[in-house]
C-alpha cells in the first residue's frame, strides 16, 4: 500500500513558535503581532539557523533589485522592530546575534515540529473542473486528516489503494495550492517490507563489525607493572624457574676468589638460599623442563672441566660435554641438551651424556666471535641463538640458518630471546651497540618482545614491541611457566669514586664521589682527567674538580687517558666499531677535537703510555695472544718492537724512564723491561691488573685477582709483594667492571658501585 503524505513545519525557539503556514508568529501559544520584514527575516535566519547570513543577503531576500530603498536603515529597522519583539537587545542576544560588519546569526536552540496530512484514501473528486478550489478544499476537510508531532490517518474504505497516480499527486498540488501549504510527498510501505529493510540492516552491521573485527591488529603485548621481588647487594645472574622457584648464579663482578654458587628463592622473591658451596667458576645455564635437572658449567667440578646436569635438590651430577663455554639449553621434551663448543661450534648431546655431536661447525656459522643464550621453540622445531650480539635462528637439524630480525635496528645488539611456553610471544633483550662494547659501557638494555601469534584472518605486528624504558637495564629475561610474568634481572649503573686512607685503612669519598673512572692526574698535580661512568665522557679540571671542560663527546668511549710530561694534552684509547683500539691526543684546556696518535697503522693500539720526556709513546699492538708491544718516536713517526715483548700487552713506563712493566696475556703475570740490561724480570705471578707505578718509580702498584683480592705493591727491583689494601667485600663498577688508579700520594683509587641490581617480577598482558 503506498500513502501520499503532506508535510509542513513549525518552529521552536525559547517561548516563541513560527508557523509558516499561517504567517504567524506565538508566543506561548498566543499570537504576536510582527512586522512582515521583521517575520521573513526571523524565516530567513531560522532555515539558516547557527550560520552567519550576510546582510547584502537579506536586502536580496527583503527587497527585489528594482525597489528603490535605503537597504541598510530599512534592514536595521527591521532586524530592530524584530529584537524588540522577541524582547532581546543587541548587548545581551538570546536569539539573533549580530556578528560587526557581516551580518547575523540565529543563536537560540531551534527545534522543529512536523506536520503531517496522511491520505490513505481514494482522492475526492468532488467537481471535475480543477479550477475549483473551494470545492477541492472542503472535499479534502472530509479526507484528510492533520496531526504535529506523530502521525494519524483516518479510514474510509478497507481496501485502500495498492498505489497513487500522478493525478493524485497532481490533485494533492492543487490542494496544497489553495491551502498555501507546502506540500513534500514519501511513500509508507507495507510492514513486511519495513521488517525485510531492518533484518537486512542489522545483516551487513553484524557483517561490518566481524569484518572490523578480523581486521583489526590483534592487541600487543604490554607490561602491566613490574615488582622488586630479590635484592642482594653483590648481584645475581637469573638461570631460569621450575614454575615454583627461581635458580641464581653468583655474578661475575662479585666473585672476590672467583668462587660461585648456587641460589634458589620462592618464585614471588624473598631470601635467598645457597644450596651448592661455592666452586671455582660455576654457573646455572638452564632448568630442565621437569624441574628436576640443572644445567651446569664448571671449570672443575669433580675434577672435570665442562657441562653437565645436576639433580634438584642438588645431588648426583652427570658429565656432558668437555667445553666450558657459556650458555647451553634443553630441549622442551628434555630429551637433548643444544650448548657452544670451546671453538663456537653449536654441539648437541642427549640428556644422559650420549651421542655428542656438531650440529654446526664454526665455519658453518660465520666464525663467529661469540655465541650467547639458546632458546627452543616449544614445539621443538627450531632453534634461536644469539651470536655475534645479534638473534639468530635455525631448524633442529641445523638447517636454514638466518638472522631473526636482519632489517632491525641495524645499530642494536640483540640477546638473550625466549619464548612464552604457548609459543604466542618471543621476548628477548635489546641495547645500543657502541664500542668498547662492553655491557657496562653500551645504552640501557630494554625488553623486547615479537608476536607469534598465528590468528585466522587477524594479524599482528612483525615489527618487535618494547616492553620496557628508562634507567634500569635489563637483563635475561625468564618467563615463567604460566607465560604471564618475566622474571629479569634489573641494573641501574652508578658509582662513586673512592680514595683509599691509610690511616682508617677504609676507601673514602674522593672528589666529592663523583662517578668516574680512569683518573688521571698531571705530572705537577695541579689537574686531572677523569671519564664520567657510566656515560663515558673525558673531562679535564683542576685538582679540587674545579672547572672541569668536556674534551669528548659520545659515542666515543675513552680509556687510559694520560698527561702529556707538559700537560698541554691528554692520551688516551678508544674501540672503534671494528673493534680495534685506536690512541687519540686532544688538548688538554681547552675543547678541541680528538685527533689519532697514529692514523697511518691499521692495527691495535691499545693501552698507550707516554715516556717521561714526552718524545715518544709506548703501546700494545696485536689482538689475543698474539701481541707485543712497540714504541713510537713522535718525531720520526717510526715504531721499534721492546724486546722480547711477544705475548704481552698493558705497557706502563716508569717515571724515571728506566724501565716498562707489561702483563703476559697467557699467564697474567706481571713482568718488567729494564733498558741497562735488555731484558724481563718477573715481578708477580697470575691474575695481575691495572699496573700503575708509584711517584718516585720504586713501585708497581696493581690490583691482584685471586685469592686474598685486594690492592697490592711490588718493589721494581723484585721481592715478595705487600697488600695495601682488602678488596674482597668491595663491590667494583665501571666500563669493564673494575679499574684502579693512583692519585700524586700513590693512594688507591677505586669506582665503587652504588647501583642497583636487583630481580624484577614484570606482569604481562595483552589487553
Amino acid at each position: 500500500m503506498a500513502t501520499p503524505v503532506i508535510e509542513i513545519h513549525c518552529w521552536r525557539f525559547g517561548v516563541f513558535e513560527v508557523d509558516t503556514r499561517k504567517v504567524e508568529l506565538r508566543r506561548d501559544g498566543k499570537p504576536v503581532k510582527i512586522r512582515e520584514q521583521s517575520f521573513l527575516i526571523l524565516c530567513y535566519l531560522l532555515d539558516h539557523a547557527g550560520e552567519i547570513v550576510a546582510r547584502e543577503e537579506l536586502c536580496r531576500v527583503l527587497w527585489p533589485s528594482d525597489t528603490f530603498v535605503d537597504f541598510d536603515h530599512s534592514l536595521n529597522m527591521a532586524v530592530m522592530k524584530l529584537r524588540e519583539t522577541l524582547g532581546e537587545s543587541t548587548d545581551t542576544p538570546l536569539y539573533i546575534e549580530t556578528i560587526p560588519r557581516r551580518g547575523y546569526r540565529f543563536i537560540a536552540p531551534l527545534s522543529r515540529v512536523e506536520h503531517q496530512f496522511v491520505y490513505p484514501l481514494e482522492f475526492p473528486r468532488a467537481t471535475s473542473d480543477p479550477r475549483a478550489p473551494a470545492a477541492q478544499v472542503g472535499a479534502s476537510e472530509a479526507i484528510v486528516g492533520a496531526v504535529e508531532g506523530g502521525e494519524a490517518s483516518t479510514a474510509a474504505s478497507d481496501s485502500p489503494p495498492e498505489s497513487v497516480s500522478r493525478a493524485d499527486i497532481r490533485k494533492l498540488g492543487e490542494i496544497a495550492d489553495a491551502t498555501g501549504v507546502t506540500m513534500t510527498i514519501r511513500r509508507k510501505l507495507p510492514w513486511r517490507w519495513f521488517w525485510a529493510a531492518i533484518f537486512s540492516a542489522a545483516i551487513i552491521a553484524v557483517l561490518a563489525a566481524t569484518f572490523w573485527y578480523l581486521s583489526r591488529p590483534l592487541p600487543p603485548l604490554r607490561v602491566k607493572e613490574s615488582a622488586r621481588i630479590i635484592h642482594d647487594s653483590n648481584g645475581k645472574l637469573l638461570a631460569g624457574t621450575d614454575g615454583a622457584r627461581l635458580y641464581l648464579t653468583d655474578s661475575f663482578r662479585f666473585y672476590g676468589a672467583w668462587e660461585s654458587s648456587i641460589y634458589q628463592a620462592a618464585i614471588d622473591g624473598g631470601t635467598l638460599e645457597k644450596i651448592s658451596p661455592g666452586a671455582f667458576r660455576t654457573w646455572i645455564e638452564d632448568i630442565s623442563p621437569d624441574g628436576s635437572q640443572l644445567l651446569v658449567r664448571s671449570y672443575d667440578l669433580h675434577g672435570q672441566l665442562g657441562l653437565w646436569s645436576m639433580q634438584v635438590p642438588v645431588g648426583a651430577v652427570r658429565h656432558l660435554a668437555d667445553t666450558t663455554h657459556q650458555y647451553a639449553s634443553w630441549s622442551p621434551d628434555g630429551r637433548l641438551v643444544v650448548f657452544w663448543t670451546d671453538k663456537l661450534d653449536i654441539g648437541v648431546v642427549h640428556s644422559d651424556g650420549t651421542g655428542a655431536h656438531i650440529l654446526l661447525p664454526a665455519e658453518s656459522l660465520g666464525n663467529p666471535s661469540e655465541g650467547g643464550r639458546f632458546s627452543w621453540a616449544p614445539n621443538g622445531r627450531t632453534i634461536r641463538f644469539t651470536m655475534d650480539k645479534k638473534l639468530w635462528k635455525m631448524s633442529t637439524d641445523g638447517s636454514g640458518v638466518r638472522p631473526l630480525l636482519p632489517d632491525w635496528s641495524p645499530s642494536s645488539g640483540q640477546s638473550d630471546g625466549q619464548w612464552t611456553p604457548d609459543g604466542r610471544f618471543f621476548v628477548f633483550d635489546s641495547y645500543e651497540v657502541v664500542p668498547p662494547f662492553t655491557s657496562n659501557s653500551t645504552g640501557p638494555n630494554q625488553l623486547w618482545a615479537l608476536d607469534e601469534r598465528r590468528i585466522l584472518f587477524r594479524r599482528s605486528s612483525s615489527a618487535p614491541v618494547q616492553l620496557t624504558s628508562g634507567p634500569i637495564r635489563w637483563i635475561t629475561p625468564i618467563v615463567s611457566k604460566d607465560g604471564r610474568k618475566i622474571f629479569a634481572r634489573g641494573r641501574i649503573l652508578d658509582g662513586k669514586l673512592e680514595r683509599f686512607d691509610a690511616q682508617s685503612h677504609h676507601f673514602l669519598p674522593f672528589l666529592g664521589g663523583i662517578s668516574a673512572e680512569y683518573v688521571s692526574f698531571s705530572r705537577d698535580g695541579q689537574f686531572v682527567a677523569y671519564v664520567t661512568y657510566p656515560d663515558g665522557i673525558l673531562w679535564s679540571a683542576n685538582r679540587d674538580g674545579s672547572s672541569r671542560i668536556q674534551l669528548t663527546n659520545p659515542p666515543m668511549y675513552p680509556m687510559n687517558p694520560g698527561w702529556s710530561p707538559d700537560g698541554t694534552q691528554v692520551l688516551f684509547m678508544v674501540m672503534d666499531a671494528n673493534r680495534i683500539w685506536k690512541a687519540y691526543l686532544v688538548p688538554s684546556h681547552d675543547r678541541g677535537t680528538p685527533q689519532p696518535l697514529f692514523p697511518e697503522d691499521k692495527g691495535n693500539q691499545s693501552d698507550p703510555n707516554w715516556s717521561p720526556d714526552g718524545r715518544m709513546v709506548v703501546f700494545t699492538t696485536g689482538t689475543g695472544l698474539k701481541t707485543e708491544i712497540r714504541i713510537l718516536d713522535l718525531a720520526t713517526r717510526q715504531t721499534t718492537i721492546l724486546p722480547g715483548s711477544a705475548g704481552m700487552y698493558s705497557p706502563r713506563w716508569s717515571p724515571d724512564g728506566r724501565f716498562i712493566s707489561a702483563i703476559e696475556t697467557r699467564s697474567l703475570d706481571l713482568k718488567v723491561f729494564g733498558f741497562e740490561k735488555q731484558q724481563w724480570s718477573l715481578l708477580h705471578k697470575g691474575a695481575t691488573l691495572y699496573p700503575v707505578f708509584s711517584q718516585d718509580g720504586r713501585y708497581i702498584y696493581f690490583v691482584f685477582w685471586g685469592e686474598n683480592l685486594g690492592v697490592y705493591r711490588v718493589f721494581v727491583s723484585g721481592g715478595k709483594a705487600e697488600r695495601v689494601s682488602d678488596l674482597t667485600d668491595f663491590r667494583w663498577a665501571g666500563a669493564y667492571s673494575e679499574w684502579m688508579g693512583l692519585d700524586p700520594t700513590d693512594a688507591p683509587m677505586l669506582l665503587r658501585d652504588i647501583g642497583s641490581d636487583d630481580i624484577y617480577a614484570l606482569t604481562l598482558e595483552t589487553k
